[in-house]
């Protein structure tokens, strides 16, 4: 499929944005795309590998596959064996990621960083093991990324923090608040960036020249 399939509008609109390296791809995103930058840079510094069509395809299958591995772990940690394996077999199998993983968009890189969010929260935030800080400092990271990478995602970090709150840790919803102040200001950045374009758009001389 990744070979046949013919891209459609979006996927063009990926290729156009990133067809000119890092760069470029910085400087004309927010204006072409309108959404956060990660995908997109890393998508720009891949096809610099190879610029066909089948190869920034690959990037998502890969971001699939990996997200495959991720939602196994979890599982695991969640159910017997058996039903674990059923469970991620579905999760493999369904059409949805199939889609995504042929697209040549955020998709697959969003369902991976999902996964890697719901596993890291497991291991950080719903253990007894006090040992397991590192897994907290992962999900720092992986939440930073999963901003740069999507604006909605940013709807699990406040799903996680209420879920604290229902299951009454308090200690561990006190350290993830914290958390949560540290990744606002790491994303500042991508708010500046957008604000500024924004600014730009509404320059009269911008639409003139347009």
């Amino acid at each position: 499929m990744a070979f046949q399939l013919n891209i459609w509008v979006d996927e063009a609109s990926t290729l156009y944005t990133t067809q000119n390296g890092f760069g470029e791809t910085f400087r004309n995103l927010f204006g072409d795309e309108k959404q956060a930058p990660l995908y997109f840079l890393a998508l720009s510094l891949w096809r610099k590998i190879s610029d066909s069509i089948f190869f920034a395809r690959l990037f998502s299958i890969i971001c699939s596959l990996l997200a495959i591995v991720a939602f196994s772990r979890l599982t695991q940690k969640l159910w017997e064996r058996n039903t674990a394996f059923f469970i991620t077999a579905l999760f493999a199998l369904h059409p949805y990621l199939f889609w995504a993983s042929v697209e040549i968009r955020l998709y697959s890189l969003i369902i991976l960083l999902t996964c890697l969010l719901f596993g890291f929260f497991c291991d950080g935030y719903l253990q007894t093991d006090k040992s397991l800080r590192r897994a907290q400092n992962y999900f720092v990271l992986i939440s930073i990324c999963a901003l740069y990478t999507n604006y909605y995602l940013g709807f699990l970090l406040i799903g996680g923090y209420v879920a604290l709150l229902v299951l009454r840790r308090w200690q561990e919803a006190k350290s993830y608040f914290l958390q949560m102040l540290v990744i606002g200001v790491a994303i500042l950045p991508l708010f500046l960036l957008s604000d500024c374009n924004f600014l730009t758009e509404s320059l009269p001389f911008k639409k003139k020249n347009r």
